[in-house]
């Protein structure tokens, strides 16, 4: 550094002395290069003024009174040309702070991001206009104080919070946490906080910057998600435990039931066989034939019974309507209980995907109230509500205590959830205790209803809707 010194300040008394001798524009070009390289090489200004001053002592001392003013303003018009790459340096990094403290403020006012700014040594902090709105404040109504976050930050979360900081200041690790707030409005929302800490030399954070963004519909889904999830793995577990207990219950009724009425009938047959070749009967042909054929009925009516079981024949024959409609009247019939009827029989014309569906939510609606409601009278409603579908049953039993969230072993209303599902509608239920229970599916017309070209004519060619039929069971 000395040396460079010694030879600019050799050349900058060569140069101004060439000035002052002719005074001519190649002398101050001169002397803006040589104020070029000395900011290039990393000299400031109070070495430039070092230099000048050195070259003033050599000299002034030679120049006459009258010729000091004329000397002064000389020299002073070099000098400035020395200095002028200075300025311009200067006002660049001037113009570039500008423009650099214009972006951040832009940068502050539409993020979606809330950022803040601490400082560990004087614990000053800053919260950005849309870091306080994520908390429900405006600009004003929110201190820049980090007291005011520590006190916002949920009971529970505190403590990792703080844990997660501390780590990340003594550690350098990363600084990414979520935690719960509490709002001007007193309710707790989700946010992640990410920042990071600059260090001196020393090891010492002096500053920490970072952010928060408001996560409350993505915990929300997540936990969605987690209990939805974690029902569809019950009911899989459930309808597994279903469909072997179904495999059990045919082969216990095919073993008792056809079983011993097979067994009954090759025993008559061969008695009747017996009795035909070997002794004389007191019992007439025809009535043992009568019995036998009493036997087939029977195995007819079994077969017909599981068969129902497992899939409505009346489905497929007859449509969604009949099925329903019949299985009320077994209901009614098995349980004694009143059932009330309201049903839009031409409104919709149903289509076979759906059928089976809706079919077994009415089915398991009506199981549950057998099993569970204590009622006398259930009212069934099936209508056409532009642009859905609605089938609703309600009881009069004792009803519950209400909640969105089945219970952990509502599987049968999980199960309806899950057909409505793949109908793209919804069950909603409504009770309370001592009020009956009822149990709506929604399902959207687009789903349920046939729209080939037969029935679009059939239901073009049929006279306006026909009333609402109610019947009394």
């Amino acid at each position: 550094m000395t040396v460079r010194l010694d030879a600019l300040r050799a050349e900058y008394l060569a140069g101004l002395r060439t000035f002052l001798e002719h005074g001519d524009e190649a002398a101050l070009t001169y002397a803006y290069e040589l104020g070029r390289r000395a900011l290039n090489d990393g000299l400031g200004l109070l070495d430039m003024a070092a230099i000048h001053r050195a070259a003033l002592d050599a000299l002034v001392l030679g120049v006459a009174l009258d010729e000091r003013q004329r000397f002064m303003e000389a020299v002073t018009a070099f000098f400035n040309e020395l200095l002028a790459p200075f300025e311009m340096s200067i006002e660049g990094y001037r113009a570039a702070l500008t423009a650099s403290e214009e972006r951040f403020e832009l940068a502050v006012r539409g993020a979606t991001a809330g950022l803040w700014d601490w400082r560990p040594q004087t614990d000053e902090v800053y919260f950005s206009p849309h870091f306080k709105r994520i908390m429900g404040y405006e600009d004003d109504e929110l201190p820049n104080e980090r007291q005011a976050l520590l006190n916002a930050i949920h009971p529970d979360d505190f403590g990792r919070v703080t844990e997660a900081l501390q780590t990340h200041l003594e550690r350098r690790t990363t600084y990414d946490v979520e935690y719960r707030v509490r709002t001007k409005a007193g309710e707790f929302r989700w946010v992640q906080s990410r920042g990071q800490a600059l260090w001196r030399d020393a090891g010492e954070a002096y500053r920490m910057v970072g952010w928060i963004v408001d996560i409350t519909d993505r915990k929300r889904d997540e936990e969605a998600l987690r209990v939805s999830r974690e029902e569809l793995r019950r009911l899989s577990a459930h309808i597994q435990h279903i469909r072997e207990e179904e495999k059990a219950r045919i082969a216990r009724e095919l073993h008792d039931d056809l079983g011993q009425q097979l067994t009954a009938l090759k025993m008559a047959a061969s008695l009747l066989e017996y009795q035909g070749n070997e002794v004389p009967s007191s019992t007439p042909p025809t009535d043992a034939l009568n019995g036998m054929y009493a036997l087939i009925d029977q195995l007819l009516d079994s077969v017909r019974r599981i068969a129902a079981d497992l899939h409505p024949a009346m489905l497929d024959d007859l449509g969604l309507i009949p099925a329903i409609d019949a299985l009320i009247d077994e209901f009614s019939a098995r349980y004694r209980m009143r059932v009330v009827r309201h049903i839009d029989v031409h409104a919709i014309t149903f289509n076979r995907e759906c059928r089976i569906e809706v079919f077994r939510m009415v089915q398991e609606a009506l199981t549950n109230v057998a099993r569970h409601s204590g009622a006398t009278e259930v009212v069934f409603e099936m209508v056409r509500d532009d642009p859905h579908c609605i089938v609703r049953i309600a009881d009069n039993g004792r009803g519950a205590a209400h909640n969105d969230r089945p219970g952990r072993h509502s599987f049968g209303l999980l199960g309806m959830r899950e057909r409505a599902a793949l109908l793209g509608g919804e069950i909603r239920i409504s009770t309370s205790p001592g009020s009956g229970f009822a149990l709506t599916a929604i399902l959207p017309l687009t789903a349920v209803e046939a729209r080939d070209e037969l029935s679009e004519l059939s239901e073009s060619s049929k006279p306006a809707r026909s009333a609402t039929s109610r019947r009394d069971d």
